[in-house]
């Protein structure tokens, strides 16, 4: 018989897991169905030079650093809590190779 203490690390394991699939799939439904109602619309996307020229790149990664930071703080699933974390380590890396 398994040590009960492996089974239950096991099953919070999968249960973490089974959260994070579900956060993504929330997600990507969510995405798609403001994508489905943006293009039921008509909207058109901005040209690629608008509303860039005078913000530089630093105000995107600002708020998204802000909300990650906030998410990280209230996340009490260590998965999305490791998930948020390599978003913004990926991110910071990337801010800095350019």
């Amino acid at each position: 018989m398994p040590d009960p203490s492996f089974m239950a690390q096991q099953q919070a394991q999968q249960a973490a897991q089974q959260a994070h699939r579900a956060h993504q799939q929330a997600h990507h439904q969510a995405m798609r169905h403001h994508m489905n109602h943006v293009h039921q619309a008509g909207h058109r996307p901005p040209p690629p030079h608008a509303g860039t020229s005078h913000r530089g790149r630093g105000g995107g990664v600002v708020s998204f650093l802000v909300v990650a930071v906030v998410a990280l703080a209230l996340a009490r699933d260590t998965a999305l809590r490791d998930s948020i974390l390599g978003s913004i380590e990926h991110l910071w890396t990337s801010v800095r190779k350019n």
